[in-house]
This record gives structure tokens, C-alpha cells and sequence, in this order.
């Protein structure tokens, strides 16, 4: 009987104790793709919805430009991340010879309705938001704003992609000055036209100088567009941005699945 059971004890212990039950995954985000959310007193901003998720997703600030929308912005954005992060719009005032489109009145505004849209989304999805800095994506005059939004709010963004920007002049040196005082880390600017590419050649010495790793997406001179060929080519540049920190995880692989040529 004793060597019965000491056989019995010797098997389970080379089998080992039984693995704990695995985990059920997450239930996987559900909503619409696009959602109007409410920010407060009367003012909305839009936020694109990476629906599927079952981790955390990081926020992607997409600023619209003058005579545009933030509807537009979101689906622009969440087109070059391939659907996987959060993107919040933020809402300018009504462009006053453009009906239904809108423009910014100054970057203090688009800095205040970026922090309340945030907080909104982060009120309703939050469980679903991964900790740590935003990012901030700006087409034209989003992107021209965003150096003065970002020193503004230091901190807040630790990374800027800027769309077409530079048809408003405005200083290179500046630019990178500011983005390194808000604490951004790399930046990527998209290019497709000559005001936008003499910009960008100005703006990588300046970079250069302040040591911020940039890289310039240059789309071809096609004109003032943030279109598919845009998203095709700025979504690796943007996985490039932020492939150093493992809170984007998950990223490289979604815009591969989505832009792969092969």
C-alpha cells in the first residue's frame, strides 16, 4: 500500500500541479464607428471608435483645418491608424463664408475643446483608454496651431504628426522649439505640395538642432489633400512615430494588415 501510493505521489509530481483555467478574453469594444459626444455646455466634438479592441487603445487628437470639418478629421485619422486608436475631434466655430464647415479662432481654443473633448471620451471609455500622453494629428490649419496648442499644454502630447502644414507662414525654428518645450518626442510631417515641402525642409534642420527625431511623409506634389494616397503612405511614417514605446503596441501590425502591398 505504502509503495502504491508513493508511486501515486512520485507521478504527480513529475506531471506537475494542474495549469490554472486560462482567462476569458475581454469582450471586444462595441459602438458605432463614429460617435457626436457631448463635452458640455452646449459644445460636441466627434471621436472614432476602434471597435473590436480588446486592450487599451491610445487617443489620437485630430485637429481640422479652416473650411473643414471634425467629422472629416476623425475619419482621416482613424483611416491612417488603421481604425485602431482612438481618434477625438475637437469642434472649431462656423467658417463664415463656407456653410457647414468650420475654422479655428485662435490655438487656445483648439488647446481648451481638445482637453474637454478628451475628458469626455475618457468619461465614457475610459476602461478601454491606455494611460500616458496624446497624440496630436492637425491638417492645415490644425497643423499650423499645433506647435502653439502643444507648448501650451505641457506634457499633454508626446507626439505630433502635422498634415499640410506651412501654407500659412510660419517659422520653423518656432515650431520645433515649442514642440520640444511641450514635451513631444518625435513628429512626422506629410507632404503634398511645394508650400508644405519648403516647410518641411526648413523644419528638419531645426528639428535636427534641438535633437526631435522627425521624418517628412512626402506624398508627391498632388496638391492640398489628406486623401487615401495620404493614408497609404503617412500610416508606416506614423507607426514609425510612436514604435518606441510598447502603449502602441498592436499598431504596426493593424496598418500593415490594412496598407501591405504584397
Amino acid at each position: 500500500m505504502k509503495l502504491a501510493l508513493g508511486l501515486f505521489v512520485a507521478a504527480v509530481s513529475l506531471v506537475g500541479p494542474c495549469p490554472p483555467a486560462l482567462a476569458e478574453p475581454a469582450a471586444a469594444l462595441e459602438g458605432a464607428p463614429l460617435e457626436r459626444i457631448d463635452i458640455g455646455g452646449g459644445a460636441h466634438a466627434f471621436v472614432a471608435v476602434p471597435v473590436g479592441a480588446r486592450d487599451k487603445r491610445i487617443v489620437v487628437v485630430g485637429v481640422h483645418g479652416a473650411g473643414d470639418r471634425p467629422d472629416w478629421a476623425c475619419t482621416e485619422w482613424q483611416a491612417v491608424t488603421a481604425g485602431w486608436a482612438f481618434v477625438v475631434c475637437p469642434v472649431g466655430v462656423a467658417h463664415p463664408t463656407e456653410p457647414g464647415t468650420y475654422v479655428w479662432g485662435s490655438a487656445e481654443a483648439i488647446a481648451s475643446s481638445a482637453d474637454k473633448a478628451v475628458r469626455a471620451v475618457r468619461a465614457k471609455y475610459g476602461a478601454w483608454i491606455s494611460d500616458g500622453p496624446l497624440v496630436y494629428g492637425g491638417w492645415s490649419q490644425g497643423a499650423t496651431l499645433a506647435a502653439q496648442v502643444i507648448a501650451s499644454r505641457p506634457g499633454t502630447y508626446d507626439r505630433a504628426a502635422l498634415v499640410e502644414v506651412g501654407h500659412t507662414s510660419i517659422d520653423a525654428n518656432q515650431v520645433a522649439a515649442s514642440l520640444v518645450a511641450g514635451g513631444v518626442r518625435r513628429a512626422v510631417v506629410s507632404c503634398s505640395s511645394w508650400k508644405c515641402r519648403a516647410f518641411a525642409k526648413d523644419f528638419e534642420g531645426a528639428a535636427r538642432r534641438r535633437d526631435l527625431p522627425i521624418r517628412v511623409n512626402d506624398v508627391g506634389i498632388r496638391g492640398h489633400w489628406f486623401d487615401e494616397p495620404v493614408y497609404r503612405t503617412l500610416g508606416p511614417t506614423f507607426v514609425w512615430m510612436v514604435e518606441d514605446e510598447r502603449r502602441f503596441a498592436g499598431l504596426g501590425a493593424a496598418v500593415d494588415a490594412r496598407y501591405s502591398t504584397d
